[in-house]
């Protein structure tokens, strides 16, 4: 992945930059998953965020797959031009940076592949989960609490409002 070492903690992005946070809780097939991401800015205060529920994914990394697909289509959308994506799942950063080595998912690749390609700068870096618990308490909110209305919205949860406030507290 682009970053070589891991994120222990949530950083905030440099001053010109956003900072995505993408997650996505997999149980199994018949299970509902859930995906989420959680925008921030270079004070760490939370622009937006998303939820969404996917049905009948075969597996933990194709649920990350989508998360990120997801999350690079809304933010294309929504004309975000200098994004940091970070994540979880080193897995599925690796997949996008090398898709020769991810056959069984080279449509679902080229598809982010080309959406990145639309932003200005972008950059993919990986966060242990101590790194990512928002946007990971996001994702756990459909798979624990069959939450299952996906959305975008301004600003972040008000049950997530302290866990935001101590990221953004934190020394970078």
């Amino acid at each position: 992945m682009a970053s070589g070492n891991a994120i222990v903690k949530w950083e905030k992005p440099s001053l010109s930059f956003v900072k995505c946070n993408i997650d996505a809780s997999w149980v199994n097939t018949t299970e509902n998953t859930g995906a989420s991401w959680l925008l921030r800015n270079s004070s760490g205060e939370p622009l937006l965020h998303s939820r969404r529920s996917f049905s009948a994914i075969s597996t933990k990394l194709e649920a990350e797959l989508l998360s990120f697909s997801w999350a690079i289509d809304c933010l294309s959308d929504l004309r975000f031009g200098k994004v940091v994506f970070e994540s979880s799942s080193y897995l599925a950063g690796e997949a996008i940076f090398r898709p020769e080595m991810f056959l069984g998912f080279q449509d679902l690749l080229a598809h982010i592949r080309d959406k990145l390609s639309g932003f200005r700068l972008w950059n993919i870096s990986y966060a242990q989960l101590q790194g990512n618990r928002c946007a990971h308490e996001i994702a756990l909110s459909v798979t624990r609490d069959h939450r299952y209305q996906s959305y975008i919205a301004h600003g972040g949860l008000l049950w997530l409002r302290s866990l935001i406030e101590e990221d953004a507290k934190e020394e970078t």
